[in-house]
């Protein structure tokens, strides 16, 4: 609120005037109004006129009510201030006491009183021609607007311009004449009264005429809502009456939508904006956002009662968008306090446990499922009605279940076990119960029995998650591959495991070569545990490296010990074990080797060898000529070695679209371009070839899209099951060279920290995102980026018996169990 004129600077004025010496009670006068002490002030002054009736000083008796009456007004005891004014009124202080006087009356809903004080002192000139916009207001106020035209029509020079210019807009918006009304309002310069705010009728009367773009841009709304407060506040966030305008304007336009974030100290507006943004997201259905704003406005009374029934409908709500959004921990945050605040609803119960056990939060998860099944014995007293046949026995078995699974997650496996007891002892034959055993008998290394009850289970109804994995797991053990298929086929689509023959696995061999990267190469060949021959000749390249990768991350190669520990290999294996390892041998060195003296006479004799192995199997005549295409650069020189096994092949087209398919995952090459146009002349509707020439372009160039949805969509047509297949592992290899592309180099993970992490993300997300997202766009989401990105990342030290190894960046996502549970 504004004080009085007389400030601090002015008593340090008046004491300076007045000698101390000459006037002690001045320098006494001055510290007791320095300190506000106004009350002490006017009784020092009461007693010292007792004894000395001519003393002066400064300032004035009136002008000390006048301050004193502020500072009731401050407290809003607007009853008491009135009295104080009313004092300095009589002591002959005028104009700001009038105004402090009249403004009291009115927020005490006395208009009467405060015009008729006004208007008299007016009428008696005693009111200055500074103060005399308050007769113009209240006359407003009162709707006189007939005295007010009089008034500046007849005694104009008792009132300032600005003073005319303001009562003028008035009248001229109350006439719907906004045009005039601007442009009166745009000529005051200058607050008329205590806490007026000029641009407030400014942008009141832009509205009025619909001209948004000049109020938002009066208001500062453009710049809060886009990019923050990058130099303080914005002009509508500086007075309550600007923010008031701003929330008008932004509920009317939806432009831009109202930030319940935008903080405000006038409460009341605060809460409408949040209402009104509310009420904005709930109409697009951001109902997850809507209720992070009703839950910021914390613990304080909601006093709009429309936001407040509102409350539970949008938490249950905005708690369901969470989770199908895959942010469960806002799900848990939501549905708390509807269940506290709305009793105990058993569904939504059930919808918070699996919030609780996605977030981890085992102790609240614990305690509602214990609530939920003391629930369920309780209704089930009460109303047998609704819990016929066995229902009953099957919930009460299965949140035992539950619990037991809980128990387990936190490490209480003796606790488990007994809810697991409990739960048999209720209904042996549940599901869910065989399900369990079954995850006992896993952790016992009962693998065959293991398999009964998961199997028995599953086929029963389980939809436990870690009862699928665990059969999985359990085929894996007992290494039967073909069980483990027809388990995915049976019960894989309950768990999202969709179509599992419609996966591609690439030989470990080959999913190294394919990452064309010495670095993921290296890891991925050491960390493999089932080593067959090819796989072996790329650890042999891999043990005889002799230096670290150039920047074209190719290595030096101790070419005799590699030469010889090859033969040797080649020397144990039989003649078609040969083809893929001379094809490993071959692509390892092309791909990761420098080319240094002697590298080519390395490689050549085991690419011969390759060819004589042609003419006994049909399959290494193809390996030989995938190699050729590799390591050429001369497309001449393949032509007739290409010719001629193309002139054996009962479909060419085909065979040849195969070798460029394998050509182009060890690096993009055109040297198959001649003969795949020659080929597609004969089948212009070739699936299979119009994808080989797909591949032949960047992935980046429409050609690329264009010619693989062309055949994609043949294929289709034709049902033609090895081109589908094909376009599977296309599929496949584009992922994982998408994915390698942003990941760091593995190289990074040596000595990693985890203070690393957060860097090792961020240079993710730039690689990820870069090029897409405009930079301060970028800038401005990166945290919550990384916090989503980090929330994925393993848990390296979830349990100490974990073995860790190097993961390629790609695959297909075979379920795997929880991080703990029974099935560890």
């Amino acid at each position: 609120m504004t004080k009085c004129r007389l400030n601090q600077k002015e008593l340090q004025g008046a004491s300076k005037e007045s000698s101390p010496v000459q006037n002690p009670f001045q320098m006494q006068l001055q510290g007791l109004l320095k300190q506000q002490k106004y009350r002490q002030a006017l009784e020092e002054i009461k007693k010292v006129r007792r004894a000395n009736p001519e003393i002066e000083f400064t300032p004035s008796e009136a002008e000390i009510w006048l301050l004193r009456g502020q500072e009731e007004f401050q407290k809003s005891d607007f009853k008491q201030a009135e009295t104080f004014f009313r004092r300095a009124l009589e002591l002959g202080l005028t104009g700001e006491t009038h105004y402090w006087t009249s403004h009291c009356l009115l927020l005490q809903n006395r208009l009467d009183a405060a015009l008729e004080l006004i208007q008299n002192a007016f009428e008696q000139e005693s009111l200055p021609k500074d103060y005399a916009i308050c007769y113009l207001k209240l006359l407003l106020l009162k709707g006189d607007t007939a005295t007010v035209e009089q008034l500046i029509d007849k005694q104009a020079k008792r009132f300032s311009a600005a003073q005319l210019h303001w009562a003028r807009g008035v009248l001229a918006l109350k006439a719907q004449q906004p045009n005039a009304a601007l442009t009166a309002f745009t000529r005051i310069k200058r607050p008329l009264t205590p806490g007026d705010v000029r641009d407030a009728w400014v942008v009141y009367t832009q509205q009025t005429l619909e001209n948004w773009q000049a109020a938002s841009s009066i208001l500062g709304l453009q710049v809060s809502s886009m990019w923050g407060f990058p130099s303080g506040k914005p002009k509508f966030l500086q007075q309550p009456i600007l923010q008031r305008l701003a929330t008008l304007q932004q509920a009317k336009t939806g432009e831009p939508p109202l930030d319940p974030s935008v903080q405000s100290e006038d409460l009341e507006s605060q809460e409408a904006v949040t209402a009104l943004a509310i009420l904005q997201m709930s109409d697009r259905g951001d109902y997850h956002n809507a209720a992070h704003a009703l839950l910021n406005l914390g613990h304080r009374p909601i006093q709009l009662p429309q936001l407040k029934a509102l409350r539970p409908t949008l938490l249950t709500l905005a708690g369901q968008q969470a989770l199908m959004q895959g942010e469960p921990e806002c799900s848990e945050i939501f549905w708390k306090p509807v269940l506290v605040e709305q009793g105990f609803n058993p569904q939504l119960a059930v919808n918070l446990i699996a919030a609780m056990n996605a977030n981890e939060s085992y102790r609240e998860q614990q305690r509602l499922i214990t609530q939920l099944l003391k629930w369920v014995e309780k209704d089930g007293k009460q109303n047998p009605q609704n819990w016929t046949g066995d229902r009953l026995k099957l919930t009460l078995a299965n949140l035992h279940c539950r619990l037991a699974d809980t128990w387990m997650a936190m490490g209480r496996s003796r606790t488990a076990l007994g809810s697991l007891q409990q739960a048999e002892r209720i209904c042996p034959t549940a599901p869910e119960v065989i399900g369990r055993k079954g995850l006992v008998a896993f952790t016992e290394s009962k693998y065959e029995e293991a398999v009964k009850l998961l199997s028995q289970a599953l086929e029963q109804g389980c939809r436990y998650e870690e009862v699928y994995a665990m059969l999985l797991r359990c085929w894996e053990k007992l290494d039967n591959p073909q069980a483990q298929l027809e388990a995915r086929r049976r019960f894989g689509k309950h768990f999202g495991d969709l179509n599992p023959e419609a996966e591609v696995e690439f030989a470990p061999w080959l999913d190294a070569l394919y990452t064309q990267n010495y670095s993921f190469f290296q890891r991925l060949v050491q960390t493999e545990k089932k080593s067959d021959p090819p796989l072996r000749a790329c650890q042999i390249f891999v043990a005889a490296v002799q230096s670290p990768p150039n920047s074209g991350g190719r290595v030096s190669l101790n070419q005799e010990e590699a030469k010889h520990q090859w033969d040797a290999l080649l020397e144990e294996i039989s003649d078609e074990q040969q083809i893929q390892t001379l094809q490993a041998i071959a692509l390892s060195v092309q791909l990761f080797a420098k080319r240094e003296k002697g590298i080519a006479a390395l490689i050549n004799p085991y690419v011969a060898r390759l060819a004589e192995l042609g003419s006994a199997y049909p399959q290494a005549r193809e390996a030989h000529l995938i190699v050729l295409a590799v390591k050429e650069t001369n497309s001449k020189k393949l032509e007739a070695p290409i010719r001629s096994y193309l002139d054996t092949t009962p479909q060419p087209g085909n065979t040849l679209a195969r070798i460029q398919l394998q050509v182009r995952r060890f690096g993009w090459s055109r040297n198959l371009i001649p003969a795949l146009e020659v080929a597609l002349k004969r089948e212009p509707q070739n699936p299979l070839l119009l994808l080989a020439r797909a591949t032949t372009y960047p992935i980046t160039m429409p050609e690329y899209e264009e010619l693989k949805q062309q055949g994609f969509e043949i294929a289709r047509r034709l049902q033609d099951a090895k081109a589908l297949q094909a376009f599977r592992e296309e599929q496949a290899f584009v992922a994982l060279r998408q994915t390698q592309a942003v990941l760091p180099d593995p190289d990074d993970f040596d000595d990693f920290d985890e203070d690393d992490m957060s860097d090792v993300v961020e240079a993710m997300i730039r690689k990820m995102f870069g090029q897409k997202i405009p930079k301060a766009e970028l800038e401005r989401m990166l945290p919550e980026l990384k916090r989503q990105l980090l929330n994925t990342m393993p848990d390296f030290e979830d349990d100490e018996d974990d073995d860790f190894d190097f993961v390629p960046p790609f695959g297909f996502g075979k379920p795997k169990p929880p991080k703990r549970g029974f099935g560890r």
